[in-house]
């Protein structure tokens, strides 16, 4: 192995501690929300609003309460609940309008809408409603949005453009966010293969729109996500569901396979990019196993196989590509 080839494959072993890292930096924002959740609890509630409260303690993402929302049981959602909410969000120092959403539902924690949404939810109780200051990391991050950008509305797999204001990597946004209120969320195997396809679809779109950005590590987390719903190993989707529905047909489950295969030709695309490499093979040698010519796949595995040095066998998957 030549001392280049050695730097390509230190790279990817370092991918898992990079995993560690990302980890720990959550474990951390959860311990924080976790402590300011307890701090919230404890304030007699004519203090619970009008003030601002510090989220996480440095500055950057601050909510106030407007309507209080129904502490009787104590309970707040948690990570994978579905939440249906309302929200809009603008520019805070023009107060030029981002996005709009009525009665949407997300999977908590998903990254489907702003981290600055997604973090706030969890603070929050039925019916309540609050307004948000969130810094550009919890916003559009040194990306930015410029006019024209696709928005990556949850749900919509064409979402709307962006027709605002170019919004800079400095930009503070300030979000009104109401809790209508939540689920647990289902057992993937209890729900209908349409449910789920949809399901996983929506999350191989939010994906691709965070990928999109230069964000790999969230479009990989949205892809597994992806893979939770659409897996049938376990051959439960096979069976009717709770509801009653009839057994899918064999289109239906060779939908759902094409579909699980784009996800992991994306998440291979999204691993590569984030210097995961022995994690992008896998990914792609899944797609390979089932389609042996899918050319999209053929050609990411020849760019893997590139970073990783093996560059004999990165020309022969290049050449079975332009076959």
């Amino acid at each position: 192995m030549s001392e280049g080839q050695g730097t390509l494959v230190d790279k990817s072993e370092s991918s898992s501690f990079e995993d560690l890292a990302s980890a720990a930096a959550q474990e951390i924002e959860e311990a924080k929300l976790a402590e300011a959740a307890a701090a919230e609890k404890e304030k007699p509630a004519e203090a619970k609003t009008d003030e601002w409260q510090d989220v996480l303690g440095s500055g950057t993402l601050l909510k106030k309460i407007l309507k209080a929302g129904d502490e009787s049981d104590g309970l707040r959602p948690h990570r994978s609940d579905i939440c249906r909410i309302s929200y809009e969000v603008k520019i805070r120092d023009t107060g030029d309008l981002v996005e709009k959403r009525d009665q949407v539902k997300i999977y908590l924690g998903d990254n489907e809408v702003l981290q600055g949404l997604d973090l706030a939810l969890t603070l929050m109780y039925k019916g309540e409603e609050c307004l948000l200051q969130m810094s550009p990391r919890f916003g559009y991050g040194d990306t930015g949005l410029k006019p024209g950008e696709s928005l990556g509305l949850v749900g919509e797999v064409d979402s709307p453009k962006y027709k605002g204001p170019a919004i800079s990597p400095d930009t503070w946004l300030e979000a009104r966010l109401e809790l209508h209120d939540w689920a647990e969320e289902p057992e993937h195997e209890t729900l209908p293969i349409a449910e789920r396809m949809e399901t996983g679809t929506r999350r191989r779109a939010r994906g691709n729109w965070w990928y999109g950005r230069g964000e790999a590590q969230l479009a990989v987390q949205l892809y597994r996500r992806a893979l939770d719903v659409l897996d049938e190993s376990e051959g439960g989707i096979t069976d009717p569901t709770a509801s009653g529905e009839l057994a899918p047909t064999s289109g239906d489950l060779q939908a759902l396979l094409e579909e699980r295969l784009r996800v992991h030709n994306n998440m291979a695309a999204a691993q590569l990019k984030a210097g995961a490499y022995e994690a992008a093979l896998q990914a792609v040698t899944r797609v390979l196993t089932c389609q042996p010519n899918n050319a999209k796949a053929l050609y990411r595995k020849s760019r893997i196989l590139t970073a990783m040095g093996r560059n004999s066998e990165a020309l022969a998957a290049a050449r079975a590509a332009a076959a």
